[in-house]
């Protein structure tokens, strides 16, 4: 009689607005925070649900994506895949500036350094070169400087503002 094969075991997660999600071991561990969980000792993977209070399913779905696109560093290609080049610019460009920058919060909030690098620099690229006011706007700030503060700063540090969008 054959050994029944052993069940595979999966890591059970729940974004606040959605079902349940299960993931890979492989996949959890790349979430720190995720793996503060599982190494506690009354964890059980079999009846344990991990609650995510600040992430939605969308943005837990789009760092699935790309973890398991990019396996423990390495991005899994084959034949019928794109490259890691064409992946990395068509899950940037899906993504809305607020999507994306969600995507950073949640990335941060569960602490996943690829991908918390990979959207850094994406957000980088993206404010590259640009003036104050579309950083501003980008990030929501809001300009507390005196109009004559704002020139004084201007001038000073002119170098600042040289090849600027």
């Amino acid at each position: 009689m054959a050994d029944a094969p052993e069940p595979k075991i999966t890591i059970s997660l729940k974004p606040f607005d959605g079902d349940v999600v299960e993931v890979s071991p492989a996949i959890a561990k790349q979430m720190q925070t995720i793996q503060s969980f599982i190494e506690e000792d009354s964890f059980d993977a079999s009846t344990t649900v991990i609650p995510l209070p600040n992430i939605s399913a969308f943005q837990l779905n789009k760092i699935i994506d790309y973890l398991n696109y990019h396996r423990n560093g390495k991005a899994v290609v084959d034949n019928n895949k794109m490259s890691v080049k064409q992946f990395d610019e068509t899950f940037v460009k899906e993504l809305n500036d607020d999507q994306l920058k969600e995507l950073l919060l949640a990335a941060n909030y569960l602490n996943v350094k690829d991908v918390l690098d990979f959207l850094c620099q994406a957000v980088a690229d993206l404010i590259q070169n640009k003036s104050v006011i579309y950083v501003r706007n980008f990030f929501g700030v809001v300009n507390d400087y005196t109009t004559a503060e704002e020139e004084e700063i201007r001038q000073t540090h002119a170098w600042a503002f040289e090849g600027v969008d």
